[in-house]
């Protein structure tokens, strides 16, 4: 049983961690820079099936049955990955570490995927970007969506993705909402971006 538990759990989190592709606004000039240290992001997931709520909950719901030992270790091993399953607002909240360099280039502090993506500027509008890209993960996404550059300590972003989820089609549409914690990085995973 509680093989079962953690496989939904790694799954759930899996679906939500896979469908975020990298953000970089490089090409995208006059933007404001972002501040380098440690970033949380609040990621929303809408699925056309529901499968990626459906999972969510699941996830969230046996890891509030488990016993509170276990439950701790688990938290504790997904917070030291930057993850945290919020289920007061039915979100997942990631915290990732942006290099000088990559604010400076106007990387935006999240890549969850391992794989090689490749991302365009297709427009920009005050300071919001518009980007399309392709990622040839496992499994693959491509899509696009709107960066917004608030200030340099906070952003968002608004995408439609589509992939594949248990070998299906799925179109996803995420909303990302960003804000920097400040300088010190605390040992959190360095965001992977071009």
């Amino acid at each position: 049983m509680k093989t079962v538990r953690s496989a939904t759990l790694a799954a759930a989190t899996g679906m939500a961690l896979v469908a975020s592709p990298p953000l970089y606004a490089q090409g995208a000039d006059n933007l404001a820079q972002l501040d380098p240290g440690l970033w949380q992001y609040t990621m929303k997931i809408k699925s056309q099936s529901g499968q990626v709520e459906a999972a969510m909950s699941q996830a969230q719901a046996e890891l509030a049955k488990l016993p509170p030992e276990r439950r701790k270790a688990i938290e504790q091993m997904m917070a030291s990955r930057g993850v945290n399953m919020n289920a007061a607002n039915n979100s997942t909240e990631l915290k990732a570490c942006l290099t000088r360099d990559q604010a400076a280039r106007g990387t935006v502090p999240l890549n969850t995927q391992q794989g090689v993506c490749t991302q365009q500027v297709v427009g920009k509008e005050g300071n919001t970007v518009r980007v399309s890209f392709s990622c040839q993960t496992d499994p693959p996404s491509s899509g696009n969506g709107e960066i917004t550059f608030i200030s340099k300590t906070a952003v968002s972003a608004r995408m439609v993705v589509d992939t594949l989820i248990n070998g299906k089609s799925e179109r996803l549409n995420m909303t990302q909402d960003g804000r920097w914690l400040g300088a010190d990085c605390g040992g959190m995973p360095v965001v992977n971006a071009p």
